[in-house]
């Protein structure tokens, strides 16, 4: 009996001391596992603060276009001379690529990553929205003009927001053609609300007021509509124009210059309210804290470059300078005047022989990363910051990982 508890305590010891030796062994390697997760954190939040708090140099390299990915020196995001997390749109706007017409002052993620100072040795995916956006889409048509649109709601990360406040300001512009100077006769807008669904979604039906609008000979409508969101004390603004399948909806505006498709026609720019205007600005900050609506819009002319020899000055030296290996690519234009806080543009111009209205965004999504998409890495830090763009909040996400360790 004495001997059987004899080997029973043995075999209990023996257990114990391989466990104990087994514990031993793996200690070293959960250590360094968390060295490893604290370095990678700390190389995030390092990346983090250079991108949101400095302004990178030259300090004005968003709005100089003279300033290339070739001749910036420092990279950051931060607007020169302002508070701590309030972020330059024109040098987040240098991130764009829009899908249907790439950027021409563009920042790509190796070049970043080489400002940075991380190439060949960290990955990192950057992501960067608005807290709050809006999809929009056209339900119904009538006399040439949207009647009646569908909204999602969505946060920064497609989620469809309940109980969202939308106010859709939809304007008609009727242009007046002829053998003079075009004419907007009628800048007309209407308001309509709606509370969002469970999924994020509401209608906006403008039918009533399409029937109400009546034009003439020798007059053209063009439409948009701006959106103003509020949830849970968040507020956000969506431009969206209801054009024809295959008419360009985009561009870019960098510092005060105007970039878009280069088939749009703005050989005539029309008078708007007694002055020669080929765009208006929304003045968000109407947007914001005053209900009349019609204070929204502000006209304001561009001096565009046609390839004439009455062009600007300026126009050959962005050629010259700034596209010089894509010259003809581009429609380019000059804002004369530009509000601070506007966050949109609205441009005037003919689409096969009609006129429209494109709408350009200041307050671009961003999705650019650096980096093997093909490996899983074994480690990733992520962090998240929400800034300010213009007076809307604007969620930066940074991802960062070993090189080596592949795509999260």
């Amino acid at each position: 009996m004495h001997a059987v508890l004899e080997y029973l305590a043995v075999g209990v010891l023996l257990i114990a001391i391989i466990a104990a030796a087994g514990y031993m062994l793996e200690a070293p390697s959960r250590t360094l596992e968390t060295v490893r997760e604290e370095q990678l954190l700390t190389v995030a939040e390092r990346l983090m603060d250079k991108i949101l708090l400095t302004p990178g140099y030259p300090p004005d390299w968003g709005s100089n276009i003279y300033i290339t990915d070739a001749n910036l020196t420092d990279f950051g995001l931060a607007l020169q001379g302002g508070a701590p997390y309030i972020v330059d749109p024109d040098k987040v706007m240098r991130l764009a690529n829009l899908s249907t017409l790439p950027n021409p002052l563009l920042v790509n993620a190796s070049r970043l990553a080489e400002l940075l100072g991380v190439k060949g040795q960290y990955g990192f995916k950057l992501v960067m929205k608005p807290m709050i956006t809006a999809e929009v889409e056209t339900l119904d048509w009538i006399n040439g003009m949207a009647s009646k649109f569908r909204v999602r709601v969505l946060n920064w990360q497609g989620e469809g927001l309940p109980n969202a406040n939308v106010t859709g300001v939809y304007v008609v512009a009727l242009v007046k053609g002829g053998a003079g100077q075009p004419e907007v006769d009628d800048l007309r807008n209407f308001n309509r609300s709606c509370l969002t669904d469970a999924l994020g979604y509401c209608e906006l039906d403008y039918t009533s007021d399409v029937n109400s609008v009546k034009y003439g000979s020798g007059q053209e409508p063009a439409t948009f509509l701006i959106l103003h969101t509020k949830w849970e004390g968040f507020v956000a603004v969506t431009g969206y124009s209801p054009v024809p399948g295959g008419a360009p909806v985009d561009g870019y505006i960098i510092g005060s210059y105007v970039f878009m498709e280069k088939d749009v026609d703005v050989s005539e720019q029309p008078v708007i309210k007694g002055q020669i205007s080929g765009a208006v600005i929304v003045k968000d900050e109407i947007v914001q804290v005053v209900p009349q609506y019609s204070l929204l819009l502000d006209p304001t002319e561009v001096d565009w470059c046609r390839e004439q020899p009455n062009d600007p000055m300026w126009c050959q030296d962005v050629a010259g300078r700034v596209l010089p290996s894509r010259q003809g690519a581009y429609l380019v234009g000059k804002v004369v005047y530009l509000e601070r806080l506007s966050s949109h543009v609205i441009v005037f111009a003919k689409w096969r022989g009609s006129w429209t209205a494109v709408v350009i965004s200041r307050i671009p999504s961003i999705d650019i990363s650096y980096g093997s998409r093909n490996v899983k890495p074994v480690n990733a830090a992520t962090l998240t910051r929400v800034t300010q763009l213009y007076n809307y909040p604007y969620v930066v996400q940074l991802t960062v990982w070993r090189w080596v360790e592949g795509w999260p």
